[in-house]
This record gives C-alpha cells, sequence and structure tokens, in this order.
C-alpha cells in the first residue's frame, strides 16, 4: 500500500480510502458491505470514511462491524451534518456516532457541509473541545471554499484543520483551480469523493463516460495500455497530485480489487496530456453550497 501524510502531521494515511456512502440503506447488503470492509481493511485500505448523515447512522453501523477487532488498525473519519452544526449539537453528534462506531475516539473528524443555520465559529469551536476532550484526533471540513478554509482557520487558532473533502473527478475538476493549490500550499490533506463522478440526481452532477462516447473511448485505449479499466485509469488519474488521496465506494470485493489495482498504473505524461484533451479543466472555481 501507498500513503500520504495526513497534513502537517506524521499520521500516514493510504492513497486510497474506503467510502460508504449508501451503506446500510439496505439490510440485506449489510453482510455483504461488512464483508468487502473486510477484504479492503486485509488489503491496506485502512481509511474509512462515513458520515452520521449515511443511511441516517447505518453506515456507522456497518463500519463498527467491520472494525470491532482491529480498530486499533483503522484511520476513522466519520462527519457531521451541517443541521447540526450549532456548538451544543456537534458534541451531540460526535457522541452519538462514537456510540454507532463503538470506538472511544474519532481520527478525523469533519463538518460535512457548510451551514446555512449555525455559525461557523461555533461550529469550530465545538470541534475544539472534542480535540481538547480526546473524542476527535484531527479537525476536517468537507466541501469547503478556500475562503471558508481560512474563516474556519482563523477561528481555530493553535488547532490546525487537517483535510477538506471535495468532489473530485474528470469531470469535475474545478478544486485544481482554487482548493488544490492552496491546501499544497498550506499542508492540508485532499480527500477526493466520488472518483467515478456523481450519480445523475446528485447535484446535478455528471457520472462516468458511458461506453460509446468518445470519451469513454480514450480512457479504453489508454487503459488497455497497462491491462487496466477506463475506471482504474481515472482513479489513477487523481492520485497525480500530492496531499491528495481518494475515497471510492466500493461495495464488494471485486471493486476494491480493480480498486486496488489501479495504484499499481503510471500513466505517462502524453496520456495525461491525452486526458486533458478529451476532459478540460474550466476557469471555474469550486462554487459555495450551504445547508
Amino acid at each position: 500500500m501507498k500513503y500520504r501524510r495526513l497534513g502537517i502531521t506524521n499520521e500516514k494515511i493510504p492513497l486510497i480510502g474506503q467510502g460508504t456512502w449508501t451503506y446500510g440503506e439496505n439490510k440485506s447488503e449489510a453482510l455483504e458491505e461488512i464483508k468487502a470492509l473486510r477484504f479492503g481493511i486485509e488489503n491496506g485500505l485502512t481509511l474509512i470514511d462515513t458520515a452520521e448523515e449515511y443511511a441516517k447512522g447505518g453506515a456507522e453501523r456497518i463500519v463498527s462491524e467491520a472494525i470491532k477487532d482491529c480498530r486499533g488498525d483503522i484511520f476513522l473519519t466519520t462527519k457531521v451534518s451541517a443541521k447540526n452544526c450549532s456548538y451544543k449539537s456537534v458534541i451531540e453528534a460526535a457522541e452519538r456516532s462514537l456510540e454507532r462506531l463503538n470506538t472511544t475516539y474519532i481520527d478525523l473528524y469533519l463538518q460535512h457541509w457548510p451551514s446555512k443555520e449555525h455559525p461557523l465559529e461555533e461550529t469550530m469551536q465545538a470541534m475544539e473541545y472534542l480535540v481538547d476532550k480526546g473524542l476527535v484526533k484531527y479537525i476536517g471540513v468537507s466541501n469547503f471554499t478556500q475562503q471558508l478554509m481560512d474563516d474556519a482557520q482563523a477561528v481555530l487558532g493553535s488547532h490546525v484543520i487537517m483535510c477538506n473533502q471535495v468532489g473530485y473527478h474528470l469531470n469535475d475538476r474545478r478544486v485544481e483551480n482554487d482548493i488544490i493549490p492552496y491546501c499544497q500550499k498550506n499542508e492540508v490533506t485532499v480527500m477526493g469523493y466520488s472518483p467515478f463522478g456523481y450519480a445523475p440526481q446528485f447535484f446535478g452532477g455528471v457520472g462516468f463516460p458511458e461506453q460509446g462516447t468518445m470519451e469513454r473511448q480514450i480512457l479504453d485505449k489508454i487503459g488497455r495500455k497497462y491491462g487496466a479499466t477506463a475506471y482504474q485509469v481515472a482513479l489513477n488519474w487523481i492520485l497525480r497530485h500530492e496531499k491528495l488521496i481518494t475515497i471510492p465506494k466500493a461495495k464488494t470485493i471485486t471493486h476494491i480489487k480493480s480498486n486496488l489495482k489501479a495504484l499499481e498504473l503510471t500513466l505517462s505524461d502524453e496520456d495525461l496530456q491525452l486526458i486533458d484533451t478529451y476532459f478540460p479543466k474550466t476557469n471555474e472555481g469550486m462554487s459555495l453550497v450551504k445547508y
């Protein structure tokens, strides 16, 4: 497994983690989800990302089952919902997550989205409290613009934001214009989610290129050079940045095996240029969305 350092810490986390969005939504799939997480852990994918919003806490319960005998080997990330970002609610939400996860601490605790209802100052002060009490090791944010990151860090004082979790894939490269350079300069880890694109119903996002399209043909062509799939090419492409890791959702052992193989690729400069041609970067920066 390949690793990168978290923020300014000496903590090393895998380049690829395991995302758990939609885990716990269907009870009939619970055993398969636990089995997949376990397989990933056994193969070095010890970064697990979840959130209180996923299946209304159901994903955290699935994760709890998967890590119950190996918690010390896991780097565990979970997130507080924007609606729970008052000072008191952040602390209470963290305590509920700890109970569902059956653990005494969270490695990295993130504000899931910027909040329309609650001042950022309250949220960050609660994060500081959780760290000082030993319930959380590191503070992070998710879907934060550069300005919001500055604002959050100004509140935190001696505590430091270690991570910003943002959407990043071939069809959405906006974070390359502002978030990635900012985070590299300030030694903040970028954790890219949805590396294969957003589901069509997810904020109007664009999914993975479909079979038959020119974009898919290019990815397939590049993949054949390396004995890889288009998905593995796309995943490897994301990891070309320093200080960046990614958390693809993988609900089956087959998917996890595919993600692991993506780490073995080294895309040539020629192939990276070809990807740039068919998946061009725009001049947009990351937009601010509050919940």
